[in-house]
């Protein structure tokens, strides 16, 4: 009896340690930027960068969709005057030097020793090797704005892809859109999420995804885990998708 090709690969590759698996055409598993633009499609037109820190994103954005309008929403001044000089270079980049949460208002804003990972939130130990990146350095005060509010003045309708690298503050930045969420106007959520809580009230993974859920948008798929010095998974990034009804 002959054995099936597919097979004896899979028992040959098996003794590595490895699983092979076949997938759709032009599926990515381990590249989220790659993975994020095969969803979304070529008819892309708005994207909002929530975290856009120096726009290193921002930039990858703007030349990968070149007939989107990238919404890029930077708090902390060092790292958005690092952003305003990206979007000098490219006038479909829109710079935005707030934060996002739940409301509009001002907040203090929590600045670390690593600057990417100041947050809405204050940071807290976890006995990891990468507490003595969250320290505390200072704490500024900084607009803030909601998505749904952003979008009111500037009479946007929807928004293709939603980008999310806020510390923890995820959650209240859905919540601000919540409508926006019900009525699917937001065509792919690509989000850092929290397995641990590194900041004092931040949000985890399982309420960004069961809040996702409730309103009818469900998880695709995990990139990009980074884990403490113990293996425990600390945070990594999510894409999420609204079911088709």
């Amino acid at each position: 009896m002959r054995v099936n090709l597919a097979i004896a690969a899979q028992r040959f590759f098996g003794l590595f340690g490895y699983h092979l698996r076949k997938l759709d055409r032009g599926v990515h598993i381990d590249d989220s930027m790659e993975e994020q633009l095969r969803l979304v499609g070529d008819a892309v037109s708005t994207i909002f960068e929530v975290g856009a820190a120096d726009g290193r994103d921002t930039g990858t954005y703007a030349n990968r969709c070149p007939k989107a309008t990238v919404h890029a929403f930077e708090p902390l001044p060092e790292n958005f005057a690092k952003l305003s000089a990206v979007a000098e270079r490219e006038p479909r980049i829109v710079p935005v030097n707030m934060a996002v949460s739940s409301e509009e208002g001002i907040s203090s804003f929590h600045v670390t020793a690593l600057p990417d990972a100041s947050s809405l939130f204050s940071p807290r130990s976890t006995g990891s090797t990468f507490d003595k990146y969250m320290l505390e350095e200072n704490v500024v005060e900084v607009n803030v704005t909601s998505l749904a509010e952003y979008c009111k003045k500037k009479g946007i309708k929807n928004i293709d892809l939603l980008k999310m690298d806020a510390q923890g503050s995820e959650l209240n930045i859905l919540k601000g859109a919540e409508h926006l969420i019900k009525e699917k106007r937001i065509k792919l959520i690509y989000s850092e999420v929290l397995f641990m809580k590194i900041y004092e009230g931040c949000c985890q993974f399982h309420e960004v995804t069961a809040y996702l859920d409730r309103l009818n948008y469900r998880l695709h798929a995990i990139y990009n885990q980074h884990h403490n010095q113990s293996g425990q998974l600390a945070w990594a990034d999510a894409i999420y998708l609204p079911n088709i009804d």
